[in-house]
């Protein structure tokens, strides 16, 4: 049990950290610990098996489980990655200078930019899911390959914010809380981050391959455009691949399915 200790502690900070599920922790700095950001595509996992209870009720249309499958998941994690979302739209889009757009990312105040990318996110997440749970569940599949599906979507998109933390340079106004959550990974720590990716990888390889191919892309997408924005990362532009990743892992999966 000394063995995985660390990752234990770091398993539990990163579930406590990133959702609202009820866990006591011990957050003294003495007690070894794998940094959390590594359970990151773990904790994915768990949400997605939590929030995907609706699937259990067949009688329900695609649509209406979709639904609840996507509010119960915002609810566990207590729209950590969609407030980042909406931060970071606010203030790469209405900011005039790197300064001001990290001092906009940290007002607490939703403006326009913040509405419209929640509204398109959460839109194309349920059309997009809907259509995924028709087909398995209707047509040409079962409510398991459903199930795989959704823990795909959120165990592939949160492989994105590891991949841009650990190429670029963190920034931010002021004191942050985010901060005490950046990690730059070792290998034996990036292997323990990838490693239920490949476990999905075994189960459909086609898809989750171009879906991977996707999300690197979109990564270099995201660092070009950031560097030139604010000169670097934070929590908010985190969260904020974190969701688009989502909505692509999707796409590659409907566009795979058709």
């Amino acid at each position: 049990m000394t063995i995985f200790n660390p990752h234990w502690q770091g398993f539990k900070r990163s579930l406590v950290t990133y959702t609202r599920l009820p866990m006591k922790v011990d957050w003294s700095d003495d007690i070894k610990h794998t940094p959390a950001v590594c359970f990151l595509p773990w904790v994915g996992i768990i949400v997605a098996l939590v929030s995907a209870w609706p699937l259990c009720f067949s009688g329900l249309p695609s649509t209406i489980q979709a639904v609840f499958m996507l509010l119960t998941a915002v609810l566990i994690t207590g729209g950590f990655h969609e407030d980042g979302l909406m931060d970071a739209c606010d203030g790469l889009v209405g900011g005039w200078n790197k300064e001001q757009r990290l001092e906009i990312m940290k007002d607490s105040r939703i403006g326009s930019y913040a509405a419209l990318s929640i509204w398109f996110s959460l839109m194309l997440k349920w059309l997009l899911l809907s259509q995924v749970l028709t087909y398995f569940l209707d047509g040409y599949g079962h409510s398991g390959s459903a199930l795989m599906a959704w823990i795909a979507m959120h165990c592939l998109a949160r492989l994105t914010p590891l991949l841009l933390m650990n190429s670029m340079e963190y920034v931010s106004f002021g004191k942050s809380k985010a901060a005490s959550m950046i990690a730059k990974l070792t290998i034996p720590q990036w292997a323990l981050a990838v490693l239920p990716c490949l476990l999905i990888l075994l189960v459909d390889f086609s898809y989750l391959i171009k879906a991977l191919l996707v999300l690197v892309g979109l990564v270099f997408a995201c660092r070009y455009y950031l560097q030139r924005r604010i000169g670097g990362f934070n929590g908010d532009t985190l969260g904020a691949i974190e969701q688009i990743s989502e909505v692509l892992v999707l796409l590659c999966l409907m566009d795979a399915l058709a």
